[in-house]
């Protein structure tokens, strides 16, 4: 445990983030035409900017849109329908996208400083 703290303790602000987002963004009235937006545009915008950055910072670390998937799981149950399942892996794949073209670009930006 002690070896992936250093990959650990950059994620915490951005999962608290999260967090706080998908617990209360969902609890709109789920029947309205703004919580169908908020689900579909706003939610998966955030993950990838927020992966993106978290990308552009620290690298690939492959735990962090696992993680981004499996937060989404209790508001599922507590707050959302079951039928809305299916966000969790949309979310997590999105936040996949955003680390990884972030990523691309820490690497891109330190070859172009090494060649310097």
């Amino acid at each position: 445990m002690k070896k992936n703290l250093p990959l650990l303790i950059p994620v915490l602000p951005y999962l608290i983030m999260t967090s706080l987002i998908f617990f209360i963004l969902p609890t709109m009235d789920a029947n309205s035409k703004f919580f169908t937006s908020i689900m579909l545009l706003i939610i998966p915008t955030y993950c990838f900017i927020s992966a993106f950055i978290y990308g552009l910072k620290n690298g690939n670390v492959w735990l962090y849109p696992i993680f981004m998937g499996f937060i989404f799981f209790p508001p599922i149950f507590l707050i959302v329908e079951i039928r809305a399942l299916i966000y969790g892996g949309i979310y997590g794949a999105v936040a996949l996208l955003g680390m990884y073209l972030g990523s691309l670009l820490k690497k891109r930006k330190t070859n172009d400083e090494n060649k310097e």
